[in-house]
């Protein structure tokens, strides 16, 4: 309908135009009429004919034109953070005198450890994936911290704060070589679909990206983090709430397990062993507690970061039963497994934030959010939990910045 109006149109138009017209203002488009028609089919042309026949071009530049910018400016922020690690470590083996190869040598392995790869487990056969999956985590830790060891010998809280730079960086890298690929790959076959996938993306990219940055920054500091809000807050309730408060002696790796009094109830505290950063074996210590201790917990509280929503306020706290934990869902079938086999009911607390909130240094809303959190769970124990019983509360999350 809309090629047959603007076929009626064009024929009417030159009729009126014809009558109006001398062969010598035909010929070179003046006098009355003649100047508008070629006007008219000029401007038909640009917005009609030249959209159908280049518009994949267009947009083929307009999209390869946008991500190469996105590809200078990852490319840019990689070499700066690789700047900035390299130059943390330099520092720390000036203060502690302390012998490291030289800076391209630093370069060089990093730049190995970013290309490290985790093959995940078969899953043809779903049984025992949970313990294979577990263990291939436990020896991912100990290879990356054992290799930023050889190349500074340090302390175990600053060698795994550089291990989680150098892992944010893996990320950071992964995400440019995933943008890179698709950029290629439009580019090779002309196709703008394959660009738009991207494209489409580039704000929550971009996004990440900022985050993951300002993880380096936060993690080379030995800075707490969004994500260290459980572990903060079971840290203020053995210091604001607790009484006689004593370490439970265990052989668990990178965890911190204590007993305290609180109302006359026996509190089991578990986080992640501080102030370096590291989530711990949580799953370990309930077991530990639960199997090999002989407790009997009246309930099991887990206190962790989660997304909020956009719309959501930063530091908005939800409760909610099961377990509060993120990641590959290891620690949280063990908690699960071992609640669902003694009874243990299972409560949980969030503390809301957006993702750059989690990952980057921690805001002044996360932080008295934990304040609020610890007097939810002295609500929630005095409510459910009667004198002289037990309960096992843990401080999910990153404990980096954050002690015991």
């Amino acid at each position: 309908m809309l090629t047959q109006s603007i076929a009626g149109y064009l024929i009417a138009f030159a009729e009126q135009s014809s009558k109006n017209v001398t062969p010598s203002s035909a010929l070179y488009g003046y006098g009355y009429g003649g100047g508008n028609f070629w006007l008219f089919l000029f401007w038909l042309v640009i917005f009609f004919v030249l959209p159908f026949l280049f518009g994949d071009y267009y947009q083929l530049l307009r999209l390869s034109g946008t991500i190469n910018r996105l590809l200078v400016d990852l490319g840019r922020t990689l070499n700066q953070n690789m700047s900035n690690i390299i130059s943390t470590i330099e520092n720390i083996a000036r203060k502690k005198n302390i012998t490291t190869p030289n800076r391209s040598e630093i370069e060089n392995r990093i730049k190995d450890m970013i290309e490290y790869v985790v093959i995940t487990p078969t899953q043809l056969e779903p049984q025992g994936l949970v313990s294979k999956l577990k263990h291939l985590m436990i020896l991912y830790d100990h290879r990356l911290e054992d290799l930023v060891r050889r190349i500074i010998p340090a302390e175990k809280p600053i060698v795994q704060n550089l291990a989680s730079s150098i892992e944010a960086l893996r990320v950071l890298n992964f995400i440019y070589k995933i943008v890179m690929h698709y950029y290629k790959l439009g580019m090779k076959y002309k196709n703008p679909w394959i660009l738009l996938q991207v494209y489409m993306a580039l704000p929550q990219i971009k996004e990440f990206v900022n985050a993951l940055n300002g993880a380096i920054s936060a993690f080379t500091k030995g800075q707490p983090i969004g994500d260290s809000a459980g572990p903060l807050t079971a840290f203020k309730f053995l210091r604001e709430k607790c009484e006689e408060v004593e370490p439970v002696n265990h052989s668990i790796e990178n965890t911190y397990i204590a007993r305290c009094r609180y109302s006359n109830r026996t509190i089991y505290v578990i986080k992640a062993l501080g102030p370096g950063s590291n989530t711990g074996r949580i799953d370990d210590a309930v077991i530990y507690l639960v199997e090999r201790c002989g407790v009997k917990p009246k309930m099991i509280i887990t206190v962790d970061a989660a997304l909020k929503l956009e719309g959501e306020k930063t530091g908005t706290i939800a409760e909610g039963i099961g377990v509060a934990i993120g990641g590959i869902g290891v620690e949280k079938f063990n908690i699960e497994t071992i609640a669902a086999r003694y009874g243990i009911p299972l409560y949980a607390i969030l503390i809301k934030m957006s993702m750059p909130e989690a990952l980057t240094l921690m805001t002044k809303e996360v932080a008295e959010a934990t304040g609020r959190t610890v007097d939810r769970i002295c609500r929630i124990i005095e409510e459910n939990v009667r004198e002289n019983e037990e309960v096992i509360l843990i401080g999910v999350g990153n404990t980096i910045g954050v002690g015991q």
